[in-house]
């Protein structure tokens, strides 16, 4: 579940500065309680305020629901900073994220078909949930040493029916054409990096 986070009461220690996007700022930072000690990216969100809740509106959402997305999800809503999980976990994982396609470079992929029957699932799932699901909610979290990959869901404010169709709610067969759709694009994408 996504939880508020007050900052104040953590140090924090900047690792390393991830990405610099015109939507958002990414850094790996350490995070530090005393006894406790956490590995987190931090996010900071630019764009419209109004905006900033619904990633952790959606991420709440889909972890009940049993989606595939992030285990670490907090927020700071007066200063729109997210601190999720850091799939890359210390270099042993390699995340793939085709909407910041820098520096992707060719993955080993040990269990294609287990992934493709998961997207299969994730698919299913979706289209009976009404979850439209678009190109920046897909990420795949693969493991260096092994070679086994997983989806996760993330850039969730961009989760949901596109808002040029408001007022219009699609219909099931809708849904399922456009996540074949996008579903199709990341796995033919994976797959092309493959080696």
């Amino acid at each position: 579940m996504a939880k508020e986070f007050n900052e104040g009461k953590f140090q924090i220690t900047e690792n390393e500065n991830v990405y610099e996007g015109p939507n958002s700022k990414i850094d790996s930072v350490t995070l530090s309680s005393g006894d406790h000690t956490l590995k987190l990216l931090r996010k900071k969100f630019r764009g419209y305020s109004i905006e900033f809740m619904d990633g952790p509106k959606w991420h709440t959402a889909l972890k009940e629901k049993g989606y595939p997305v992030f285990p670490t999800f907090r927020y700071d809503k007066a200063n729109e900073t997210e601190y999720i999980t850091d799939l890359r976990r210390g270099g042993t994982h390699k995340v793939i994220d085709f909407c910041n396609s820098i520096g992707i470079e060719n993955v080993r992929i040990s269990n294609i078909e287990q992934l493709e029957a998961d997207m299969k699932k994730l698919l299913d799932k979706s289209v009976t949930d009404g979850l439209v699901i678009n190109e920046p909610n897909i990420f795949f979290d693969i493991e260096i040493s092994t070679g086994i990959a997983k989806v996760i869901l993330g850039d969730l404010r961009e989760l949901g029916y596109d808002s040029i169709h408001s007022g219009h709610i699609p219909s099931d067969e809708e849904i399922l054409i456009h996540n074949q759709e996008i579903f199709k694009e990341h796995m033919d994408r994976l797959e092309a990096i493959m080696i």
